[in-house]
């Protein structure tokens, strides 16, 4: 395998991650001013529409755990990158709630595409070719689509309408989309034998069980800043106008973060590394809660952006890895407790927002939620040393 091969992969999949998670998803957090500015849309409805998307998340995490035909995986897959495009284009073409309700749950599969299959497609592209089987440089995607939305939501937010802004992201998604399928390998040529059942069968089921719980708390923290963050900022006296700009930090922190994970994992293990993760996270917003100056609120920003991208990218590359024959699996096994925290929790802390007027008290929820998080990771540890202890007494 050539490197500027493996080079051209890599990027494919980093873009394809821009289009359908970047864009189709993230474009929606710095439009929330906009659209609420100029529709006067209630804390509950931007909420609600941030749920709905991440219903469609959920919805396609659990379809992906029924498939196992890698040729339908590609397919969905490549269909993720034109569905990105196509939903965010026609969000500038209506102002029906109900529309955007079906459109953000459509953008939503296609981001369920982009970060489940693209990931473990990539991964079997990855072991087939005798690399690295690290995720860090393909959710690196995610960081830089946070970047690309912050800087276009500044160039744009002037110029043009509401409306206008929405079709100039989906032409964006456009651009990037020729070369994310123009460098794309043939995933079907990377099927890999299947193990068979493996000792600690039991204990290895548990701990998935237990993981998913972890990840759901995870989920909350990542998703209530992700969503609100640009609202929170703006919210500000002092950082009226700075929304987009807290928002770029964030991607800007995100996306060499992955790879930092990767080498901290690899010196100090994954478990302290996720450790640190899910403190870090809980930092960020106990820092939106005590200082909202300029100073604290962009720390935050770098914070979470650090953090949440780190959980996403060691949590899916742990259990992958584990079942390398179908990493997809169990990839959507844990992200759809992911997404039912997704579509929770943004409903939940739009609505606690409209009640008391700021964000306050859905943060202090979501802070709670992430130290009970702290807490199940640790119990996953101890299954999974149940389960490798186990083994050499079954073998023998």
């Amino acid at each position: 395998m050539k490197p500027i091969e493996t080079i051209k992969v890599l990027v494919a999949s980093v873009i394809a991650v821009v289009v359908m998670v970047g864009i189709a998803r993230f474009s929606y957090t710095p439009m929330i001013p906009e659209m609420v500015a100029a529709l006067g849309l209630s804390k509950s409805v931007v909420g609600m529409l941030a749920t709905v998307n991440y219903a469609g998340y959920l919805t396609g995490a659990v379809l992906i755990t029924r498939i196992s035909d890698l040729g339908l995986k590609v397919r969905l897959y490549q269909l993720g990158l034109v569905v990105a495009v196509v939903s965010t284009v026609l969000m500038g073409y209506t102002t029906n709630v109900w529309l955007w309700f079906i459109l953000r749950f459509i953008s939503g599969l296609s981001t369920s595409a982009g970060m489940l299959l693209g990931a473990g497609l990539l991964m079997s592209w990855l072991i087939k070719n005798n690399q690295k089987s690290e995720l860090g440089v393909f959710f690196s995607g995610i960081g830089l689509g946070i970047v690309l939305t912050a800087v276009t939501a500044e160039l744009i937010k002037d110029p043009f309408t509401w409306d206008q802004q929405w079709v100039i992201y989906g032409l964006v998604a456009l651009a990037l989309l020729i070369p994310a399928w123009r460098w794309m390998p043939d995933y079907r040529a990377c099927a890999l034998p299947k193990t068979g059942t493996t000792a600690g069968g039991d204990e290895r089921s548990r701990f998935i069980r237990i993981l998913q719980l972890a990840y759901f708390c995870a989920g909350v923290g990542y998703v209530v800043t992700a969503t609100f963050l640009v609202a929170i900022a703006e919210s500000m006296p002092e950082l009226q106008g700075q929304g987009w700009l807290v928002w770029l930090i964030a991607g800007l922190s995100a996306t060499p973060a992955c790879w930092l994970w990767d080498v901290f994992s690899r010196r100090w293990g994954q478990w302290l590394a996720l450790y640190l993760a899910y403190t870090l996270n809980s930092v960020s917003i106990l820092m939106l809660i005590v200082n909202t100056s300029l100073a604290s609120v962009m720390v935050s920003s770098v914070i979470y952006g650090v953090s949440f991208i780190g959980i996403v990218s060691m949590m899916l590359a742990m259990v992958g890895r584990a079942f390398p024959e179908n990493p997809s699996r169990p990839m959507s096994r844990l992200t759809f407790s992911y997404g039912i925290a997704q579509m929770v929790a943004p409903a939940v802390v739009g609505y606690l927002a409209d009640l008391e007027g700021s964000y306050t008290n859905g943060l202090w929820l979501t802070l709670v939620v992430m130290a009970l998080g702290v807490i199940v990771l640790h119990l996953a540890r101890r299954a999974q040393a149940r389960g490798s202890e186990r083994k050499p007494a079954e073998v023998t």
